[in-house]
């Protein structure tokens, strides 16, 4: 079952281009993991220092793969590092019931 994650980043004004500038040069190891199905870096039309990143996953299982991969070396502290508190991941299931 597809598996949506929602990652929204706390950067500030401050932190924004070194965020842009981290995630550019990280997704595209993302976009090539097994199961991901894709990804899009979404910035707030009214606050440009919130950044989104709208993943879809082939499953749970591949997503928490995903993270281990990138807890193991060490990019989830280095990134976690930049933010006064940590980003917000929701991980979600599409509800096909729903019409």
């Amino acid at each position: 079952m597809t598996t949506i994650v929602i990652l929204d980043i706390p950067a500030t004004a401050d932190t924004r281009d070194q965020v842009l500038a981290t995630l550019q040069e990280a997704l595209p190891t993302t976009r090539a993991f097994d199961g991901c199905e894709g990804l899009e870096l979404l910035v707030n039309q009214d606050d440009r220092a919130n950044i989104v990143v709208y993943e879809r996953w082939a499953s749970r299982g591949h997503y928490d793969a995903y993270r281990a991969f990138r807890a193991e070396t060490g990019f989830s502290a280095r990134f976690r590092a930049m933010f006064p508190q940590p980003p917000i991941v929701r991980v979600l299931d599409v509800d096909r019931a729903y019409p």
